[in-house]
């Protein structure tokens, strides 16, 4: 899906030419932006930690050390604000974030785009960040491909969207078309099939990741000592070595199996409403995807139960009481495959003359 979605960007904007003049020129790069940006921030502290070494009779410390956090973007983009929107700086540093930038429709016509590519250091967990789209809106359709991936939330995929616009009024909007999407296998959990094929046998998964274990008793009193690859002691006790081991183990098993099947498709109806009205006073714009039918194409897509429905809805606000106080409020809830992306902002402004 990714390499088809580059492929057909690449296409339009190297190929296309009209008689008037360059096309790419006229309709890519006129008013586009390209910007790449590199922020650093200072660690926080974390909590001690320590673990008793009986044999010893003594402590240590297993504090984990936390590096420093980063970003580094690297985007281009091109997007028409709408009237609420005031450009609030002079530069774009990646870190830009208006939720009405995935609305179905745009405040123009035309082609509208936006790549944005992030890797990022928080709390010790490296991940990337990348979302890119490319839109196209006419006066009775709208076309729109783009490619996902929420390093945060663990949510990746790619989609095209192809749906018919119908305008009521000067404020609303109504869509209604089909959506093709591609996904890595959601919904599965492949440590259960493994546990079950061997009989409950938990440590035998452990072995396999080139951990091993020597059973040592005190007394009346029993357990295991484990150690890592390099033959390191990492933990002495089997419930130690479930609170800070094991589970790694089971995520890196599951991620491995999942990513062994590909990537999985899918085809769906999708319905969309679109809603915006602007005075200098008050403003609402609020957009709505709903996916209410998929019919999977691959072995492993995601099985969807009776009822469920996915989804993508968003919403900004505005109201300015006066020429001092005003409130505002915005925010977006995206559920694909049973996975939740959301966010939420809300607040108030008052300026002192």
């Amino acid at each position: 899906m990714k390499k088809f979605i580059l492929a057909l960007l690449s296409t339009v904007l190297l190929f296309g030419q009209d008689e008037g003049g360059n096309y790419f020129v006229d309709n890519f790069l006129k008013y586009s932006t390209f910007y790449t940006s590199l922020s650093l921030e200072s660690p926080f502290t974390p909590k001690q930690k320590f673990v008793v070494n009986t044999q010893a009779g003594t402590f240590e410390e297993t504090t984990e050390e936390i590096q420093g956090a980063y970003n580094y973007s690297v985007g281009i983009r091109k997007l028409a604000r709408f009237k609420y929107q005031a450009k609030g700086k002079k530069f774009y540093d990646g870190s830009e974030n208006e939720l009405s930038d995935v609305a179905t429709i745009g405040a123009v016509s035309g082609w509208e785009y936006l790549v944005k590519y992030s890797t990022i250091r928080s709390f010790g967990e490296e991940f990337v960040d990348t979302e890119s789209w490319m839109r196209y809106l006419g006066d009775r359709f709208v076309v729109k491909g783009s490619y996902v991936n929420f390093g945060q939330q663990d949510l990746e995929f790619g989609q095209l969207d192809i749906r018919y616009r119908k305008p009521f009024g000067h404020n609303w909007n109504f869509t209604v078309g089909s959506n093709f999407r591609g996904h890595p296998a959601y919904g599965l959990f492949p440590f259960n099939d493994w546990l079950h094929n061997n009989e409950g046998h938990w440590w035998e998964l452990a072995y396999e990741f080139g951990y091993n274990d020597e059973n040592w008793c005190d007394g009346a009193i029993c357990d295991y000592n484990w150690y890592d690859e390099n033959d390191n002691l990492v933990s002495e006790t089997d419930n130690e070595f479930y609170e800070y081991y094991y589970g790694d183990l089971i995520s890196q098993y599951n991620d491995e199996q999942v990513e062994a099947l590909g990537w999985q498709y899918e085809a769906s109806l999708v319905l969309g409403i679109d809603y915006y009205s602007y005075t200098k006073k008050f403003w609402l714009h609020g957009w709505g995807s709903l996916i209410p039918f998929s019919k999977g194409l691959t072995d492993y897509s995601f099985k969807y139960e009776k009822g469920d429905l996915d989804f993508d809805f968003g919403v900004v606000a505005g109201w300015k009481l006066n020429r001092n106080f005003g409130l505002f409020g915005e925010g977006r809830y995206l559920s694909y495959w049973g996975i939740d992306s959301y966010e939420i902002k809300a607040g108030l402004n008052y300026t002192i003359y």
